[in-house]
């Protein structure tokens, strides 16, 4: 077969490979941290659960956690870091403002138009004059 032909499905394999895990794949569970959390804050526990038998890198596994009993609604969004073997699991905390009972959780598709336009922009530095030397 020509190269040429193979390309695009070359190129097709690697971008399914970055893709954002399927949510069958993938169980999200959200609870209250008892022992650090406050009046002002409540900090929680976001667990990522890989059923599946594949390895996914724990920057593609993005989430939303909102409390529930919150008026107006308190949500925060988050991933994880390292890797999430197959069947394994991994951890991270996110805090949410006030005092809260009740949560859920959510997993986010890759890449929304909503996350880069909360990222802050990088700025390119100024570049400085350059100074004759005195004479």
């Amino acid at each position: 077969m020509n190269p040429i032909l193979l390309l695009p499905f070359l190129l097709g394999a690697a971008a399914a490979a970055e893709s954002a895990p399927a949510s069958g794949e993938i169980r999200l569970t959200i609870a209250r941290d008892p022992y650090s959390s406050s009046d002002q804050v409540t900090l929680c526990r976001v667990r990522a659960i890989n059923d599946g038998s594949r390895t996914w890198p724990g920057r593609l596994i993005r989430f939303e956690a909102r409390a529930v009993d919150a008026v107006p609604a308190v949500r925060e969004r988050g991933r994880f870091g390292l890797e999430l073997a197959p069947h394994g699991s991994l951890e991270t905390l996110i805090a949410l403002p006030g005092r809260h009972d009740r949560f859920e959780v959510e997993l986010l598709s890759a890449g929304s138009r909503d996350d880069a336009a909360r990222r802050p922009r990088m700025r390119a530095p100024r570049r400085r004059k350059k100074v004759a030397p005195p004479r």
